[in-house]
């Protein structure tokens, strides 16, 4: 597998360069160790066996202190964009716990409902014995008085 590589473009003409397969060869930028961030041009078809295998380094070689801090970043950048990615799957869980949560609360909500109705008619209820009750009780006492002719009094 034979790779063409060249001396890097010195000039801007690179936005127009085409590689052997007739196309327009894209502009991107390296995440290897050796190279991190290093821009080049390469075979828009780099993936498949019959490309090219058009290369060639927009930029210069890069530094050793750039290739450390270049690796450095690299590193925090897989770091936080797997960091990202976990924040994603426990935004999605935490989603569907919310979810399930609003179901339970309109649930507990239309119970509570239901409950507060039933409560309003047993005071209701309560009320409506107790007056009965009540005059039931007015009733009989003052049919006793009438019987009897007095009041009972107990020793």
């Amino acid at each position: 597998m034979e790779m063409t590589m060249a001396t890097p473009i010195q000039t801007q003409n690179w936005v127009d360069a085409y590689c052997r397969c007739g196309e327009k060869a894209p502009l991107r930028t390296s995440k290897t160790n050796a190279n991190p961030g290093r821009r080049f041009l390469g075979c828009v078809n780099y993936e498949e066996n019959n490309a090219c295998k058009f290369f060639i380094w927009v930029d210069p070689p890069t530094c050793p202190r750039g290739l450390v801090y270049g690796r450095q970043l690299q590193k925090k950048i897989k770091d936080l964009q797997e960091m990202e990615e976990d924040l994603r799957r426990l935004n999605e869980v935490a989603e569907k716990d919310k979810e399930k949560m609003m179901k339970k609360m309109d649930k507990l909500w239309k119970m509570n409902h239901e409950l507060k109705k039933k409560n309003e008619m047993m005071w209701k209820c309560n009320v409506l014995c107790m007056v009965v009750i009540g005059l039931l009780l007015v009733l009989w006492l003052g049919s006793w008085k009438s019987t009897y002719g007095r009041m009972l009094y107990l020793p």
